[in-house]
């Protein structure tokens, strides 16, 4: 779900800039796409509170899930500002002063100001919640201790969230030196 976050936020960042204003369309489609963020996020919060997932790594993740689901909330209110604002100057604003185009530059104007502060504020308001589930996803992760003894390269790395690679050994088709030799 990180994922999904960072691909929308470069969506938001490939909007028209101003004085070009968005079509309604593009941003109805970023407003659902976060939508769909949202309900997956609640439905891993479903499935940690299920009978499936107990102690304290579903614990962790529930915690996790949940502090992302304020920004997400504050993220798509954003979002829906400015798909407001565009709608109303599209088919309100517009028609009325198309006649008038030194009218119009006004209302133009404070349709770029908000468009461009909506689409920042839910930039950053993303990139928190991107950290929220990325913390969730390394809270889920199985723990060294759970793993079973004796798994290699299974332990992770000082720093970092990702398991480390197997040695050359244990992967499928690797010849070792003493399987050279007695070949």
């Amino acid at each position: 779900m990180a994922d999904q976050i960072d691909r929308l936020r470069f969506q938001l960042r490939t909007l028209p800039p101003a004085p070009s204003i968005p079509a309604v369309d593009s941003v109805s489609a970023r407003v659902e796409d976060l939508i769909g963020i949202t309900t997956g996020v609640s439905a891993q919060i479903k499935h940690c509170l299920s009978d499936l997932m107990s102690g304290e790594s579903a614990k962790a993740a529930l915690q996790a899930y949940s502090n992302a689901v304020a920004p997400l909330g504050e993220a798509l209110t954003e979002l829906g500002r400015m798909h407001a604002e565009i709608a109303h100057y599209n088919f309100t604003t517009h028609p009325a002063h198309r006649g008038s185009p030194p009218n119009l530059e006004l209302p133009r104007q404070e349709v770029n100001k908000t468009v461009s502060g909506c689409c920042e504020a839910a930039d950053e308001i993303l990139d928190v919640a991107a950290i929220e589930l990325r913390d969730a996803a390394v809270k889920l992760m199985p723990s060294p201790s759970r793993l079973q003894p004796g798994t290699p390269g299974r332990a992770l790395r000082a720093g970092s969230a990702l398991p480390s690679l197997p040695p050359r050994a244990s992967r499928r088709h690797a010849v070792t030196p003493h399987a050279a030799k007695s070949r």
